[in-house]
């Protein structure tokens, strides 16, 4: 499993580091795809997103008195869903969390927070283990657990 990561935080199946995940995907070749992409709507792609929110900076109390929302305690992500992926982005009335993520702008002086980067790579894992899953669960259907 890989994430591509850039202003945005991305993830997308990589097959060549996903050997299992190919495996069950090559005795359904027909349903994977229909599969894969229904679960990462259905079941990965929020979780993914409050896995981020989970990390990100909380800018201090006094913005936060003023009446300011903040990214963390509000909705903040849009989710786009792929084929075979998804993309979560700040909302535009949020878009200012790519300054810290990335360290520029007005930033640019501090360490890069990489907080998109830290709550994808946290949930790689079971982003794998879940659509594995559904595979499986699927070949059980369909083949009867050949």
């Amino acid at each position: 499993m890989a994430a591509n990561f850039n202003s945005s935080t991305s993830w997308e199946v990589d097959l060549v580091e996903i050997d299992r995940l190919i495996e069950a995907m090559k005795r359904i070749p027909d349903k994977s795809e229909q599969i894969i992409n229904r679960t990462l709507e259905t079941k990965i792609e929020k979780e993914a997103g409050s896995e981020i929110i989970k990390e990100m900076p909380l800018s201090d109390l006094k913005k936060r008195l003023k009446g300011h929302a903040h990214a963390k305690e509000s909705r903040s992500l849009n989710t786009k869903h792929e084929n075979l992926g998804f993309t979560i982005r700040p909302t535009a009335k949020f878009n200012y969390l790519k300054y810290p993520d990335l360290a520029i702008g007005t930033s640019w002086k501090n360490e890069p927070k990489e907080f998109m980067r830290k709550g994808m790579q946290r949930k790689v894992p079971e982003i794998t283990e879940t659509l594995e899953n559904a595979l499986h669960e699927e070949i059980e259907k369909s083949l009867g657990g050949k």
